[in-house]
């Protein structure tokens, strides 16, 4: 798999815990599209600016080529109470500008709720998806983050974790996973 350490959501060999108080929804780094980081103003040619722009954003989900893949990763195996689920939102936010350039109303653009405890053992991937369009329509986010949200079947945030991490939340451009390797043989070996 190939990444860039800028555009990791949990670095991988620093993992976040997602161990915290009841109903607390943990949050990732907050990755900056342009590049700068948050509260950096653009300057000069950042990001391709060309003429008199208003507030820089970009949508991964649209383009040509290859689209971008978010891929997270179990480190400590999850527990909690019976019934406890987790949803992970990759969420987007546009900039505010001047004098801040902090991100604005963050705004969920994929997620998977109702990962149940047994799909979040050491190892699992529990969330894998290509960047889709951002919604709304017309959200043209400059700041990207990741939002963990402990869960119960009814209500969302509720309960806590007893044990559990995220071992690297990352952004690939290569699916490195063989497609056919869960596919059944067609042979037996006598």
């Amino acid at each position: 798999m190939r990444s860039d350490a800028s555009i990791a959501f949990v670095q991988p060999g620093a993992p976040l815990s997602l161990v915290a108080g009841a109903g607390v929804v943990v949050t990732s780094n907050v990755i900056d599209l342009l590049g700068l980081g948050v509260g950096v103003a653009p300057t000069g040619n950042a990001g391709n600016i060309i003429g008199n722009a208003t507030l820089w954003g970009a949508d991964l989900g649209v383009g040509g080529g290859n689209r971008p893949e978010l891929m997270i990763g179990v480190g400590t195996a999850f527990t909690g109470a019976v019934g406890q689920q987790l949803k992970i939102a990759l969420q987007a936010a546009p900039d505010l500008g001047t004098p801040t350039f902090q991100p604005g109303t963050w705004q969920d653009v994929d997620s998977q709720d109702g990962i149940s405890l047994a799909n979040l053992t050491a190892g699992a991937v529990p969330f894998r998806t290509p960047f889709i369009p951002t919604m709304p329509p017309g959200l043209r986010p400059r700041f990207m983050r990741l939002a963990f949200s402990p869960m119960t079947t009814t209500t969302l945030p509720s309960g806590s974790f007893t044990a559990g991490t995220i071992a690297f939340a990352l952004v690939t451009f290569v699916r490195d996973d063989q497609a056919n390797r869960f596919a059944s043989k067609n042979y037996t070996v006598a």
